[in-house]
């Protein structure tokens, strides 16, 4: 089929919205990249996008992404982007409310062979989005899976289809080394038998799941289902049977991972898709017993206070490499979860030598000291929840790096931590 004919169905100032992270709609940017009449201005919410597609378009198209995860942050260094820090359980809740608004939504979706649409792999806040849009522009491909709970609805038919080749956007975890495995041995020593999880994708969860390869019974409620999560589903560690809410699939927001894994799912009926309004609901997470989420984070002071969105370049200036994202929704859920268990892990020094574990946060406060609950290094667990302040500060110098201990208690006791 011919490029979409833009002009056609966009206005100048429109709010586009497109599906994100392993369904980013990377065709129908490249399209619009192309096109030498594209109507301006336009914002684009890129959500988390994983590809440059978004660097090509023209500087009339003003680009808005959650936070610097995924691709965002190499864009932002390209172009101005908006930096939302808008939590992910209400992502979708701001379209329902009116608080924000879509004219245009763009999205990526497969056909099964019985002519049903189906979003690619990633639910996000689109679906909401697109039923308030003027318009629904699509691009089609038949190597989307379909995952069940992932239905397109059919009122909502796209006036524009562009077909492509392209499937999901995919991702491969970087392999872990021996500080990663290190830390995922003493993450593993928490997770019970028959525990519920939530995990990212990166070097560090990915050395996590491997270290449950031994486990039983484990269920998985996550923001994102990587192949290390699979390969828990394939060894049999994890089969969902002690789930308290859904029990025998594995819920997901989305599925990230490796071509293999897309194909594994397409029509899985072990796997459901929901949107953030219930994988990261608060009383959907709580009502997981043994909920254990494991999240990561920049930095985090002798508090327990998190940044998990930026780094602090070499004038001073914040650079967002990360997000909110589900950290502060799935850490406040595990807290009221029965034996729940939410674990921050992180290595205690940078690639670079810098310290991890800091008297105060160079960045923004992405979870509050009040929600810390674990943190864990290649140096040990530091237990905060309902703990003092002396004694946070004294267990997260102890899970610090040896030679950042003498500082940091100095520094602790300027603050009268100590």
């Amino acid at each position: 089929m011919a490029d979409i004919d833009w002009p056609r169905w966009l206005r100048p100032g429109d709010q586009v919205v497109c599906s994100h992270m392993s369904a980013e709609p990377v065709a129908l940017l490249a399209s619009m990249a192309r096109c030498t009449q594209l109507p301006q201005p336009l914002h684009l919410l890129l959500g988390v996008p994983f590809s440059r597609a978004a660097a090509d378009l023209p500087a009339g198209c003003l680009l808005s992404t959650y936070g610097g995860m995924g691709s965002a942050g190499g864009l932002a260094r390209e172009r101005e982007v908006d930096i939302s820090s808008l939590a992910y359980s209400r992502s979708e809740r701001v379209y329902q409310a009116g608080l924000a608004h879509c004219d245009v939504a763009l999205v990526s979706l497969g056909r099964r062979s019985d002519g049903r649409l189906f979003m690619a792999p990633s639910h996000g806040p689109v679906l909401e989005a697109a039923r308030q849009a003027r318009y629904v522009i699509a691009q089609l491909s038949p190597h989307v899976p379909c995952v069940p709970g992932s239905e397109w609805p059919a009122e909502l038919a796209p006036v524009a289809v562009l077909e492509t080749e392209d499937g999901p956007w995919p991702l491969r975890d970087a392999e872990p080394g021996e500080v990663e495995r290190r830390i995922a041995g003493l993450i593993a020593v928490l997770v019970p038998d028959g525990a519920c999880l939530q995990v990212g994708i990166g070097a560090l969860p990915s050395a996590v799941l491997d270290a449950l390869a031994s486990h039983r019974h484990l269920g998985v409620h996550t923001g994102m289902l990587s192949d290390g999560l699979w390969r828990l589903i394939e060894k049999g560690a994890v089969d969902h049977s002690r789930k308290t809410r859904d029990p025998g699939v594995a819920v997901t927001g989305c599925v990230c991972g490796s071509v293999r894994l897309y194909a594994a799912v397409d029509g899985h009926a072990g796997i459901v898709m929901r949107e953030p309004g219930y994988t990261h609901d608060l009383a959907v997470i709580a009502a997981q017993s043994a909920m254990v989420c494991l999240n990561s984070a920049l930095e985090v002071d002798l508090l327990g206070n998190a940044n998990a969105e930026t780094v602090t370049g070499p004038d001073g200036a914040w650079r967002w490499v990360g997000g909110v994202g589900g950290l502060p929704d799935f850490t406040r859920g595990a807290l009221l979860a029965p034996g729940g268990q939410a674990v921050l892990a992180l290595a205690s020094r940078s690639s670079q030598q810098a310290p991890r574990i800091v008297a105060r946060l160079s960045g923004p406060t992405t979870l509050a000291a009040s929600d810390a609950d674990l943190v864990v290094t290649e140096h040990g667990v530091a237990r905060l929840r309902d703990a003092s302040m002396r004694q946070r500060a004294q267990r997260m110098i102890a899970v610090a790096h040896p030679q950042d201990r003498d500082a940091l208690s100095a520094q602790a006791r300027a603050l009268g931590l100590l």
